[in-house]
């Protein structure tokens, strides 16, 4: 296997994306109660859902090849530098190394081990071509890190705000991305909520769902579950927010978007600092 071959499969599973998995798998086994005795526990389990969130990078490539090949030709499918059939491959290692080590963690991390994989390759191959259906699978697939960081550990309730902030942030991010996609998605055939309602419907609602998010984000704060740290960085992540939400209506520009993306990205680490910190 020489060399760009292996930059070509890195490139694939999307590090970056791997360790906003990892980190947030760890901190919601934190904040559920874990201790330093349950260090190994927490990475395998951390690491487990980091390999099936690269297994998922990779089928969902190996479905959208043709549609890459116009969004996005720096990817390494449409660029020639890893196979379909090796995507693929992936895919199925990776799957099979997370939902083993997650065995290892426990019944119920187990179970949404299995959730996750038949959740992504089914988003992959048709739920991410649906109107909305798609955007809420990976609003509630990436919710599911912090109940499952959680139940690595013991009980889930400390989990659930988090998970319902990393949903609207993820479904907001979705919506952006369709938005993005959009030619893409029309030539290849998918009926995302920009293909079939027109642009303006798809940004009103991920307006509206991060006016919704900014909103629940005082929530915690008030109600006394965090403390006033939490506020302070949180408050930083609002403004970001706020910046995105007044964005999208300013430029459709694809690269304009794809940087408020990466801001909405952004927002769910700072968001995740904010909870370690003040809860």
């Amino acid at each position: 296997m020489n060399s760009k071959k292996i930059i070509g499969i890195i490139a694939l599973i999307r590090p970056p994306n791997l360790l906003i998995v990892f980190l947030t798998i760890s901190a919601a086994a934190v904040l559920a109660g874990a201790t330093i005795d349950d260090w190994i526990l927490v990475s395998l389990a951390s690491l487990a859902g980091a390999v099936i969130g690269g297994g998922g990078n990779a089928i969902n490539d190996f479905f959208d090849a043709e549609i890459d090949a116009i969004n996005r030709p720096n990817r390494p499918l449409p660029r020639g530098d890893v196979t379909k059939q090796e995507a693929w491959w992936v895919w199925r290692l990776a799957s099979s190394a997370g939902v083993l080590l997650s065995a290892y963690v426990g019944p119920l991390p187990f179970a949404i081990a299995l959730f996750w994989i038949v959740s992504l390759y089914f988003y992959s191959r048709v739920l991410k071509r649906k109107v909305l259906i798609g955007n809420l699978a990976v609003g509630v697939v990436t919710a599911l890190a912090f109940v499952y960081g959680a139940l690595s550990v013991g009980g889930f309730e400390h989990s659930l705000i988090p998970a319902f902030f990393a949903f609207l942030v993820n479904l907001a991010r979705e919506l952006v991305k369709d938005v993005q996609d959009i030619e893409g998605d029309r030539r290849g055939g998918a009926r995302t909520l920009p293909v079939v309602y027109g642009v303006k419907p798809a940004l009103g609602l991920a307006t509206l769902v991060i006016v919704l998010l900014i909103m629940s984000t005082v929530v915690p704060y008030a109600n006394g579950t965090y403390n006033v740290h939490y506020l302070v960085l949180v408050g930083v992540a609002d403004l970001a927010l706020t910046y995105v939400a007044v964005s999208l209506w300013r430029s459709r520009l694809p690269h304009r978007l794809e940087r408020l993306s990466l801001v909405l990205k952004f927002t769910m680490v700072l968001g995740l600092a904010a909870i370690y910190i003040g809860s």
